[in-house]
Formats: structure tokens, sequence, C-alpha cells
């Protein structure tokens, strides 16, 4: 296996630790795919998907909600 495939396999199996933690969901799920997007050396792909899929409403509130937002809005 490739570097990038062992490094996957790391960040998922992180991933799941922070889920079985209770970690944010949210939170935990965005930073484990913008990581690995980074690795895979398309970091904008990410971000892409990501503002391609805000269009949904029911995402918008499912961000907006999560605990993280509300520092940087308030700002």
């Amino acid at each position: 296996m490739q570097l990038t495939s062992w490094i996957a396999v790391a960040v998922i199996v992180l991933t799941v630790a922070a889920l079985v933690k209770k970690w944010d969901v949210r939170t935990t799920l965005l930073c484990s795919g913008l990581f690995l997007c980074c690795t895979a050396l398309k970091p904008l792909d990410g971000l892409n998907q990501f503002a391609k899929m805000m269009t949904n409403g029911t995402l918008v509130q499912a961000i907006c909600g999560a605990p993280w937002v509300l520092p940087l809005l308030l700002r």
C-alpha cells in the first residue's frame, strides 16, 4: 500500500475513535474530510463540495447549529 493509503486508514480509525468518544459528529467528519483532501493534494475539492452542498437547506441548519459556529458568528 502507498503512504497515502496508510494515512487514510489512520484518519478513518481516528475518526471512528473520536465519534466513539462522543466528539461533535459534524466537526469531526468535516475536519477528517478536509484533512483527507489535503493529503490527496486536492484541498479545494473538499471545499468545493462543501460549497455545493450548502444549497441544501437542511444542511445549512445543521451546520449553523454546530457549537463551533456560534463563536465565529458572534465576533
